[in-house]
């Protein structure tokens, strides 16, 4: 399934529109980049459920167990269709477990290693987010990575995230990727191929030439 990163209601709605789009994913960056902090959460959640959104994703922080704790409390009440992110650190994955073992749907996200994938699935995590993008300009292969994720831990679900050109979403999806979320200006380059859109162009053309002919008396 496709989702969407952001969190700006102007980016959001035309692509939602589509009827394209799983959902929504989202971080304190993201959020950040919208004008937005966690307190904007609910507002937030509302509106996508009213365009018809049916899975959102929004992240705990905190640096201590207590911290992260509260923070995914604070998410857990957002409702059942709010998916809690979790980084891949000891404290967050200690918070994942737990939230697993009571129901939570959990993913864990920025992950760049696939040794934290398992930690992922010891924690009963049913999903994980490798940084591919990220990942390649810091020297690791972030196709690779989603390629080994998918090969030794299969149980876990992957959302191949931070993804930076048309060729690195398709190129994921072959790798193993089950599910990827991308930034506006990604989605919208999927609908820009250029030979796509002469070939439209073309056929457009051929249809009024062929309207104007059958326009002209005989």
């Amino acid at each position: 399934m496709l989702y969407i990163d952001s969190a700006d209601r102007d980016l959001l709605a035309p692509l939602l529109a589509t009827g394209l789009f799983a959902g929504v994913t989202t971080n304190p960056a993201i959020l950040d980049r919208a004008g937005l902090t966690a307190d904007d959460l609910p507002a937030l959640a509302t509106w996508l459920r009213d365009c018809g959104v049916t899975r959102f994703y929004a992240q705990a922080t905190g640096t201590t167990i207590e911290e992260l704790r509260d923070t995914a409390r604070q998410i857990a009440d957002l409702g059942v269709d709010v998916v809690i992110k979790l980084v891949a650190t000891a404290p967050a994955l200690t918070v994942a477990r737990e939230l697993t073992d009571a129901g939570r749907e959990v993913l864990i996200t920025a992950v760049y290693h696939p040794s934290q994938a398992l930690l992922a699935a010891a924690a009963g995590a049913q999903e994980v987010a490798p940084y591919v993008g990220r990942a390649s300009e810091n020297g690791r292969e972030g196709v690779a990575l989603v390629a080994a994720i998918a090969r030794s831990v299969p149980s876990v679900r992957i959302l191949a995230a931070s993804l930076r050109s048309a060729d690195q979403v398709a190129a994921v999806a072959g790798a193993g990727a089950h599910d990827l979320t991308l930034a506006p200006a990604i989605a919208g380059a999927l609908f820009e191929d250029e030979l796509t859109l002469a070939a439209t162009a073309e056929f457009e053309e051929l249809v009024a030439a062929a309207a104007r002919a059958a326009a002209v008396p005989s």
